[in-house]
């Protein structure tokens, strides 16, 4: 029998449910009054949080507030699949996109942002089920064999230990599957519970003197020298703003063709140790393999099964309504990853399924700008966000203090995401994309050839990091 997926809709994802009944945090009323601050922070998700942190880290004394439409942790932040991760095994694309030494300092940046988020929990005593054992990227139909080599040579190529290959065996050590052949770890991976880390943010931040008020949406941003922020009933007067509100950012005025919104969805089964434990399954090691359309997976501490991907959801002008969170069938696809990468849990229950909107750049990776004197934002964490979005805290808080150092010299700080066509045109081409690269990952698990047009639609986003260097 299939797995039942519930119907996702505007309930909260199991991680944000379980954190919130661990932890409600103490309240943060919305804003009623005008007031000034040195730095104005929109948004109170994975990016806003950490450039809290770190702004407080360099200056205690800033006086800071933090401003959240929905709650601390409630988008992106507090429902993706909670892998903090390197990219080392996305090496050769960023030294095509960026060129061979910024692409290899931007790598290495974010890893080590790995053991930072869980020595920052550790320090703070954030119980956010941090695990550093690494990332299996598994080959799991034939079009994939092999895949790991290209990433494996790149990195051995430029001196740097940084792959494990799996064969068969090795990689059955992480988890027996009958459909997987190979692939690599990835160690300077981890797993955490996004929520929990969130609301452990938010709670940290409070406990420093950062004043947030959650129910508070963002209007506008009025004047020159010394910017206002604009809420519904009231304005914070500030001497620099941070805007770090990912996917609402997307219908805004001047990011219409930075940023796409696209629909991620995550299921998570009953608790079921003992069938883990059957297929091998006993570490807290993540697991994804290669397509395109990636489907990741990882254990929960109750020993549940967390799986998204495999297909995702194209949202019209970065539009975020009741439809950003209600695709059922993008769902029923992360559910049906889970059995055909283990059949034997077919009829494992699922209890949870969940989705919404994530802003991603034509490069699939973010950006750091001003936008005006006194106003920086960083947007487009495609997803990967969680060590990006830690990098991103030290960049944003070096923008906001003026400083010319390690952070502010990063690959992605500048317009270097690369560019949409204006509606009506970029929805179709998200679209298209999106569906060209489902249906090469759908063919290739069947075992037939893709199509030419698949073919051609999987390659895109490669061939727009080859051109996007070129321009450069």
């Amino acid at each position: 029998m299939s797995q039942i997926v519930p119907r996702p809709g505007d309930v909260r994802s199991f991680w944000l449910q379980e954190a919130l009944a661990a932890d409600p945090g103490i309240a943060a009323p919305p804003l009623t009054e005008r007031i000034s601050a040195d730095v104005c922070i929109v948004g109170g998700g994975f990016a806003g949080l950490w450039t809290a942190q770190e702004l407080l880290d360099r200056d205690p004394g800033l006086r800071i507030v933090l401003l959240e439409a929905d709650i601390c942790g409630g988008g992106a932040s507090g429902r993706n699949g909670g892998f903090v991760s390197s990219s080392w095994h996305d090496l050769g694309g960023l030294c095509r996109l960026y060129g061979e030494e910024p692409g290899v300092r931007y790598a290495q940046a974010l890893a080590d942002q790995v053991a930072e988020v869980g020595s920052w929990c550790q320090t703070h005593a954030v119980d956010a089920w941090f695990h550093h054992e690494g990332v299996a990227m598994l080959e799991t139909n034939p079009d994939q064999r092999g895949a790991h080599e290209s990433s494996l040579e790149r990195t051995r190529d430029l001196g740097l230990d940084v792959i494990e290959p799996l064969d068969r065996e090795g990689a059955s050590r992480v988890a027996r599957s009958p459909v997987v052949e190979g692939g690599m770890l990835v160690p300077d991976c981890a797993i955490v519970q996004p929520a929990r880390l969130a609301r452990g943010l938010r709670r940290v931040a409070m406990e420093r003197g950062v004043r947030i008020h959650e129910g508070t949406p963002m209007r506008a941003i009025e004047g020159d020298s010394r910017p206002i922020v604009r809420t519904p009933l009231g304005a914070v007067r500030a001497d620099s703003v941070v805007l770090t509100i990912g996917a609402w950012a997307t219908g805004r005025k001047g990011f219409r063709t930075r940023l796409a919104n696209i629909a991620d969805y995550v299921v998570v089964t009953e608790p079921i140790p003992e069938r883990l434990e059957e297929i091998g399954w006993t570490s807290n090691t993540g697991i994804a393999d290669f397509r395109e359309m990636l489907y990741y997976l990882r254990p929960t501490e109750d020993r549940r099964i967390a799986i998204g991907g495999g297909t995702t959801g194209a949202l019209f002008g970065g539009r975020i309504g009741r439809g950003a969170t209600r695709l059922h069938p993008v769902a029923d696809e992360a559910a049906r990853g889970l059995r055909y990468l283990f059949p034997s849990l077919e009829d494992v229950r699922i209890t949870h399924a969940w989705g919404g909107p994530i802003d991603v750049t034509p490069s699939w990776t973010p950006f750091f700008t001003t936008l005006r004197p006194g106003v920086v934002c960083g947007l487009g964490f495609s997803g990967h966000g969680l060590a990006a979005t830690k990098l991103g805290g030290k960049t944003l808080a070096s923008m906001v203090l003026g400083r010319d150092d390690e952070w502010t010299r990063l690959p992605v700080v500048g317009d270097t995401g690369g560019r949409f066509p204006p509606e009506p045109f970029r929805w179709p081409l998200v679209r298209s994309t999106v569906s060209g690269m489902f249906r090469y990952d759908r063919a290739a698990d069947e075992g037939r050839r893709p199509a030419a047009p698949w073919r051609m639609l999987d390659r895109a986003p490669t061939v727009y990091r080859e051109r996007l260097r070129r321009r450069r």
